[in-house]
């Protein structure tokens, strides 16, 4: 081979190289992480019930758009409840969150 063929398989070959590094060190910034535990479940989420405007909005916990725009009208509820909804319901999982949907849709 000639001096400029291997300067230019070379180049291509670190060109190459450099394409794969950075390809993966994208994915390994953008992929999802998995949870630390090997037991993933619905449970070990959280969410968090507020109030937007006179509706409860469910919100997963981390995430600053909402997962459930329940309709339920907060001025139909119990002055303690809607201060609390001011503030943020934490739910614990996805059984608290039915158990409170339940209570303020009935």
């Amino acid at each position: 081979m000639q001096p400029h063929n291997r300067s230019l398989g070379f180049n291509i070959l670190v060109l190459s190289l450099t394409f794969l590094a950075v390809t993966f060190l994208l994915l390994a910034l953008l992929w999802p992480k998995a949870p630390a535990s090997s037991n993933v479940s619905a449970d070990l989420t959280q969410y968090i019930a507020k109030s937007v405007g006179y509706q409860v909005v469910i919100y997963q916990t981390g995430r600053s758009d909402p997962v459930l725009m329940t309709g339920v009208d907060i001025r139909t509820l119990p002055q303690a409840d809607q201060e609390a909804l001011e503030e943020g319901i934490p739910l614990q999982d996805a059984t608290a969150l039915a158990h409170l949907l339940e209570d303020y849709d009935a």
